[in-house]
């Protein structure tokens, strides 16, 4: 089991090795949430509240949550990219566990979507947006970020792995991935919207994230979504684990 893990961190550093020569990589994986804060803190500010303040504080958390979930695609492209490769059959032939190669594609991502995260709060920072809660609460409300996109992470490796091509597996994920981030009370609240929309907007797992995330950043009531959002994460995590592992088993057999 150690054995495994380690060689799954060691490929994890494999995969991120290529951002160091892959400047265009590296640009959106750090540019991306300045573009997003960008247009719905500035540009669609307004729908969230009557002044600035009010609107940066609703919406930065709403934006990270969006930024990391959307960057979960990339997991299932660089499985389905390794695979079209035959990066994968050569990873077959060497002495390692049988894992390795997909563990180490997740934990890749996962330690990418920290910078994002990161770049995510450094520009809300810039832009207004103040934790007020202590750092308890914070680190709490970043590791349910994460814990969400490890979920979706494993969701998005299933896709990869049954996709035809990686323009297939992209187009799976992201007419998966909108309706959750943009039917969600990620960026408005769910008051104003019509009947449907709302109930939608109640159930969606995104909508307790950032909710959560809200509390946990900002102050206010936040146990439910985050109980919720936990539950969600476990679910999506028992449901897409097994189920990445068999097609990957089915892929490199």
């Amino acid at each position: 089991m150690i054995t495994a893990v380690n060689q799954g961190l060691t490929l994890a550093w494999r995969s991120l090795i290529p951002l160091r020569n892959s400047p265009g990589q590296l640009f959106g994986l750090l540019f991306q949430p300045v573009f997003m804060i960008v247009i719905f803190v500035y540009l669609f500010g307004g729908a969230a509240g009557g002044d600035r303040a009010g609107a940066v504080a609703y919406m930065l958390p709403g934006v990270l949550v969006q930024v990391a979930l959307m960057a979960t695609i990339t997991t299932g492209m660089n499985l389905a990219t390794d695979i079209g490769n035959g990066v994968f059959d050569r990873f077959r032939t060497l002495p390692i566990a049988r894992s390795a190669p997909l563990t180490g594609r997740i934990i890749a991502d996962l330690l990418t979507m920290l910078i994002t995260v990161a770049m995510s709060l450094a520009v809300g920072y810039a832009v207004g947006f103040r934790i007020t809660t202590d750092p308890l609460r914070a680190l709490a409300g970043i590791g349910l970020v994460l814990l969400m996109t490890t979920a979706l992470s494993w969701g998005s490796a299933w896709i990869g792995l049954v996709a035809k091509s990686v323009t297939s597996m992209q187009g799976l994920a992201t007419a998966v991935l909108l309706p959750l981030t943009f039917g969600s009370s990620a960026f408005v609240p769910a008051t104003d919207m019509p009947g449907w929309l709302t109930w939608w907007m109640g159930v969606n797992p995104v909508s307790h994230l950032a909710g959560a995330l809200r509390g946990l950043l900002g102050g206010g009531a936040a146990a439910a979504d985050l109980w919720i959002t936990v539950g969600w994460s476990a679910a999506l995590l028992a449901l897409f684990t097994p189920l990445a592992l068999r097609a990957y088993n089915r892929r490199v057999r």
